[in-house]
């Protein structure tokens, strides 16, 4: 009979271990699934997150809650990104660029289709503060939608009073000729 006895504490250890383990791989799942959770409550909220949208009405007091002093070689421009022209040859009813009050330093900008890099606008200098008026394409665009990117070129003034590129970034806008 003892041997029955050592047989049963063998069993009874052998379940208290497989017991221990079980339930130590469910702390674990129950971890893993919280985390999960976690994560994707998280997602959730940074995704639902309203967007700041900039519009002709807002940009101007975005542009002054943007008031962090801008350091050399970086700058901060004010553009919306969807341009609607009329039509090829007319000036865009809705187009916003301008070089933020923010800057040191004048920029210059480029729009290039970005399936050709085709040049179809340049500006001129724009002094700090100064916001391109209402203007038109250098390229007479057919009626579509086009999708291009607007170089901004930040701009050293030379001694002799010519500008030479300091730095740049690009950003996407898309346009759209009606007509």
């Amino acid at each position: 009979m003892p041997e029955t006895k050592k047989k049963h504490k063998k069993s009874t250890r052998k379940s208290e271990e497989e017991i221990k383990k079980k339930n130590k791989k469910r702390i674990i799942i129950i971890i893993c699934i919280l985390l999960l959770i976690i994560a994707a409550i998280v997602i959730f909220l940074i995704m639902r997150r309203p967007k700041r949208v900039m519009n002709e009405e807002n940009y101007k007091k975005i542009s002054e809650e943007m008031d962090a002093q801008v350091q050399e070689g970086y700058f901060e421009t004010y553009m919306n990104t969807e341009w609607t022209f009329p039509d090829g040859a007319s000036e865009s009813t809705n187009a916003i660029l301008g070089n933020s009050p923010n800057n040191k330093k004048p920029i210059r900008c480029e729009i290039l289709l970005e399936e050709t890099e085709e040049v179809i606008f340049s500006t001129g200098v724009l002094p700090v503060g100064a916001e391109l008026p209402p203007f038109k394409l250098d390229v007479d665009l057919d009626a579509g939608t086009y999708d291009a990117v607007c170089m901004v070129y930040l701009l050293n003034e030379e001694d002799d009073g010519s500008y030479t590129d300091y730095s740049n970034a690009g950003f996407n806008v898309t346009i759209t000729v009606e007509n």
